[in-house]
């Protein structure tokens, strides 16, 4: 292997294949090669003995791949190019492609973020969202998110009734310190019953909505009525204090109740504003280990020891699921459908 003189680190290593750039260093380990080119160029010719080695690696520049762009590609502190001049440019291609823009500003592709695809483009745009929240963001009926929870309230109708249309979706975002709260019980659920994630579901819930929130665009603020549960839970979350003013019969007891069956929780929504619509409420649901009841025992504050929730499993007195959980950080809302019925 070729090395030249460096400063006073001593010799500096070069790649194996071209022998011009210094070879990348990975959590302080140096490898053989300059970049991913070099390295394939390399393979390649190991497994063609015979045929003529690949010319180095050329030292001038490549050009951006953003059509009309002519500047040269970034080039990082290991000599390693890259495919775009900046990471403007770079998104910019993600969204010419038809990635789905960022939920607040509209105009730059989502991102990943903690090894997940975030909302947002940008930790810019994530924190003025939650240092905002409680808030709700529209979800455009072209978006991959407006097609995959209208197909969950359809495919999840139960009742022998036609099935209604999803007018609007709505993204909640729950104040900071609830989704914290959320979040630890999460990891704490996941340590305990070994299920990944917790083993969260999205579930549905129907309640009381005293106004017209969500029915537009413009119709994206909580109102301060106490009549409006919607609203209290867009704002709180879920608040077991409230167990009895709902709707819920408590078959299980004083918990969160919740359904995988759109049409179920479709019985429990009483629409007390001057809207035509109805809204419903699909919910991320930590139900860690379960215990499933055929059973009523209304006499329950938590579930049976060793578990983490309760399903109602349909039968003697159940039609349809229910799924009960019994801890106000158990169950965050998601999202706000707006149906015609």
């Amino acid at each position: 292997m070729r090395q030249v003189k460096g400063g006073p680190q001593g010799s500096v290593k070069l790649c194996k294949h071209c022998e011009a750039r210094p070879v990348y260093v990975e959590n302080n380990r140096e490898l053989d090669f300059c970049g991913i080119r070099c390295r394939t160029a390399f393979q390649k010719g190991q497994e063609n003995p015979g045929s003529v080695r690949a010319s180095p690696a050329p030292t001038s520049p490549a050009t951006c791949k953003l059509p009309q762009c002519e500047k040269p590609v970034f080039v990082d502190r290991n000599g390693v190019p890259g495919e775009y001049c900046t990471n403007a440019h770079r998104l910019e291609s993600i969204r010419n492609a038809g990635a789905e823009k960022c939920l607040y500003c509209l105009r730059w592709p989502k991102v990943i973020m903690n090894d997940t695809l975030s909302d947002f483009c940008s930790k810019r745009c994530s924190e003025t969202i939650f240092t905002s929240a409680p808030i709700l963001l529209i979800i455009k009926n072209d978006m991959e998110s407006f097609k995959d929870v209208s197909k969950q309230f359809r495919d999840q109708w139960k009742h022998r009734t036609v099935v209604p249309t999803v007018v609007q979706i709505w993204k909640i975002y729950s104040d900071k310190q609830h989704n914290d709260q959320f979040s630890r019980y999460r990891l704490e659920v996941e340590r305990t019953s070994g299920v990944s994630g917790g083993n969260s579901k999205r579930r549905w819930h129907g309640t009381i909505r005293a106004c017209s929130i969500g029915d537009t665009e413009r119709q994206s603020h909580v109102c301060n009525s106490p009549a409006c549960s919607l609203c209290g839970i867009i704002k709180t979350s879920f608040r077991l204090a409230r167990f009895g003013h709902r709707t819920n019969f408590g078959r299980f007891g004083a918990g969160i109740y919740t359904s995988a069956t759109s049409s179920k929780a479709n019985d429990y929504i009483q629409q007390q504003g001057r809207s035509p619509y109805k809204a419903m409420l699909l919910n991320d649901v930590v139900m860690g280990k379960v215990i499933k009841m055929t059973t009523d025992n209304p006499t329950l504050t938590a579930p049976p020891a060793g578990y983490d929730s309760v399903v109602g499993e349909p039968g003697r007195s159940l039609n349809y699921d229910e799924a009960i959980v019994y801890k106000n950080e158990a169950i965050r809302p998601l999202f706000l459908v707006i149906f015609r019925p």
